[in-house]
């Protein structure tokens, strides 16, 4: 099966190096956003419940929400591959480090060693990241196809 995306707007400026072809205002884009969004608005909710934890904690999932929220709100103004590689890396890292601290536990802090218990709110968020990776990492990959062919 072979999906056609076609733009039918002009309105976000593009260069040929930086450009992401052929997604401009379509569903990958939609789908990035959303799911980012949702994940950011998860670390924002469990940041009180970290923070009586450890307050690094706290700062961390802080500083993730809002990343994810304004990587959100770039990709779906800029749509440009390097804000793709980044909102993909960084989800990757924040998938890692949900499966360590599910199954070893972080190495330091508090509760070193220990490896969390795997909630429904924790799954939601991680599946979120997940679908930014990997709708992220398909841009890409359809767009660099398309600028070698």
């Amino acid at each position: 099966m072979t999906a056609t995306v076609t733009s039918t707007t002009n309105s976000v400026p593009t260069s040929p190096a930086s450009a992401v072809t052929g997604f401009r205002n379509t569903l990958p884009f939609a789908i990035v956003t959303v799911a980012s969004v949702l994940a950011g608005l998860i670390h924002y909710a469990v940041v009180p419940e970290h923070r009586s934890e450890w307050v690094v904690y706290a700062v961390f999932f802080t500083l993730l929400g809002a990343f994810q929220l304004i990587w959100a709100a770039t990709i779906w103004i800029a749509r440009r591959r390097p804000v793709l590689i980044v909102g993909a890396l960084v989800n990757a890292v924040a998938i890692g480090l949900w499966i360590v601290t599910r199954t070893v536990g972080l190495p330091f802090g508090p509760e070193a060693g220990e490896a969390e218990a795997v909630g429904l709110i924790d799954v939601l968020c991680v599946l979120a990241e997940a679908v930014v990776l990997v709708t992220a990492v398909a841009a890409l990959w359809v767009s660099i196809r398309r600028r070698t062919t």
